[in-house]
């Protein structure tokens, strides 16, 4: 029985110290996937065109030739190359120009104008370097009652609906795991919300982690043995009269 329990006890411990980097290696895969997917393909298949023109060799075998040694992982380190390079470029004065105008032009697209802008406040949101007063790490029950989820507080709720509910609301995002970047906008009471003594970052390696990385000062301790004495009189079978 000693044993059993040391054996359950090592791995348990051991499980808890491998999660973190394998979550770690999870979401950095599904990165890699998507970049692989959107770019990585198409860089091979460019270096394969190109490489049948250079040689006069057709592409059908040069293709062949490139799967058969593996060389797959050349467009998703390209693709990778490149993203980091278009990020500096990006960021610099004459790339940021550059950026909007082509921001702008892009915007005069049916569909693209009415997507862009929100997927470009969710990335503000998390990536902007300034300070921003109002996200505010927060629980609420959600999506039923007695069931807690965190969010982030992102500003007032609509003005119809305060009206209608009588009460002042809040816009809350409520991020999803292990991608904290996509997640639902719901509006609550201010008096429903719960504020959490946690930092955004804290509470983003929380919902990243799957809810195994717990800020030091939120855990909760582990429930000690209970003492023979404070145990309920009915359940040990023993009576408080004295003869």
């Amino acid at each position: 029985m000693g044993l059993m329990h040391g054996v359950k006890r090592s791995f348990w411990r051991g499980l808890a110290i491998l999660l973190p980097a394998l979550l770690t290696v999870i979401v950095l895969s599904f990165g890699l996937s998507l970049l692989n997917d959107y770019a990585g393909k198409h860089v091979n298949a460019a270096i394969v065109e190109v490489a049948a023109l250079v040689t006069g060799v057709p592409a059908d075998e040069v293709r062949t030739w490139y799967a058969d040694h593996w060389l797959g992982w050349v467009g998703t380190v390209a693709a990778v190359i490149g993203l980091c390079v278009v990020a500096y470029f990006v960021g610099t004065f004459i790339g940021a120009r550059l950026f909007r105008l082509l921001e702008g032009a892009v915007m005069h697209v049916p569909l693209v104008k009415k997507i862009y802008p929100s997927a470009k406040q969710v990335s503000e949101f998390f990536f902007a370097e300034r300070k921003v007063d109002f996200r505010r790490v927060v629980a609420i029950e959600f999506p039923r009652q007695g069931t807690w989820m965190i969010g982030f507080v992102t500003g007032q709720g609509l003005k119809s609906l305060s009206e209608k509910h009588g009460q002042e609301l809040i816009s809350i995002f409520i991020p999803f795991t292990p991608a904290p970047v996509t997640g639902y906008v719901v509006m609550v009471a201010k008096e429903e919300v719960v504020d959490l003594p946690m930092s955004v970052d804290e509470a983003i390696q929380f919902l990243i982690s799957a809810g195994v990385i717990v800020p030091p000062a939120q855990r909760a301790a582990a429930p000690g043995p209970v003492p023979p004495d404070s145990r309920p009189l009915a359940a040990t079978g023993t009576s408080t009269t004295k003869p």
